[in-house]
């Protein structure tokens, strides 16, 4: 009897506590390489990254001024890379580019810093007023907006 007094009284404070506002769904949305912003009352879950992209990055942490070509998956959040997927496609590094146009070095290897598709990235929720784009064109984000309801 003890156990089942216990269960209906943990029953009954659990009715009593109240989060900060339910979530309603709003809408589904697709986030592209155009800047976006979560609005005010909403938050986002990213469920889903889809395509790659070449584009110029850093070959960071060896060399900050050092930039190659990789084909990446990622979004930006709050101008902060987040990745995916990254495959450096060449070898060679350009110095101070970040168009990768200029070359003064080649011969390098920067298999080390590749990576497959990184499960943990994803879901990922959004507050409201964060900024999101994809890295890329030809990557998309599948996202869901909620409604915050008080």
């Amino acid at each position: 009897m003890k156990p089942f007094f216990i269960l209906v009284l943990l029953s009954f404070l659990g009715l009593k506590v109240s989060a900060q506002g339910t979530l309603q769904f709003n809408q589904a949305l697709v986030v592209t390489d155009q800047l976006q912003t979560v609005p005010a009352g909403k938050v986002w879950k990213v469920t889903a990254i889809y395509g790659k992209d070449e584009v110029c990055r850093s070959v960071a942490p060896l060399y900050n001024t050092w930039f190659s070509k990789a084909l990446v998956a990622g979004f930006f959040l709050n101008g902060v890379e987040v990745l995916s997927f990254r495959k450096f496609l060449t070898q060679t590094m350009y110095n101070n580019s970040p168009t990768c146009t200029s070359s003064n070095s080649n011969g390098y290897n920067f298999s080390s810093l590749n990576f497959e598709s990184d499960p943990n990235v994803l879901p990922i929720w959004i507050p409201a007023g964060s900024t999101v784009q994809t890295s890329g064109p030809n990557i998309f984000l599948s996202a869901i907006e909620f409604n915050i309801v008080p």
